[in-house]
This record gives structure tokens, sequence and C-alpha cells, in this order.
């Protein structure tokens, strides 16, 4: 096991499930954010449906959504 793999898994494990959420929210955020900002329409139809799914199935609310 590589040494950076131990301190993700050692980083996952002190995590609380609200802590992890709020990790996972902030990631989704970026990568929501970046694709909005783009030009490109392709990557909206696809990586934004995935990132809700994504929130779904880890109930990860978008809270920046008012």
């Amino acid at each position: 096991m590589t040494l950076v793999k131990q301190i993700i898994e050692l980083v996952l494990s002190l995590l609380s499930a609200e802590q992890f959420k709020k990790v996972v929210d902030a990631m989704l955020d970026k990568i929501e954010d970046s694709v909005t900002e783009s030009s490109n329409t392709i990557d909206d139809a696809i990586v934004l449906p995935l990132c809700k799914k994504v929130r779904d199935l880890l109930n990860v609310p978008d809270d920046d959504v008012s």
C-alpha cells in the first residue's frame, strides 16, 4: 500500500459522517461550477446529472442552492 493511499484512508477514517458530507459537497460544488462555467454543453448533459445522482445516493444536499 502506498503512503498516499494510507494517508487518505487515515483521513477518511477520522471524518464523521457530517464532515464527509461537507467534503463531498465541496468536491461536487467545484465540479459543478467548472462544468457550468465551461462553454461545452455536452458535459452539462452528462456530468451534472451524475453529480446530482451522487448527491442523491450519498444524501449530500447542494447547500449552495437556495
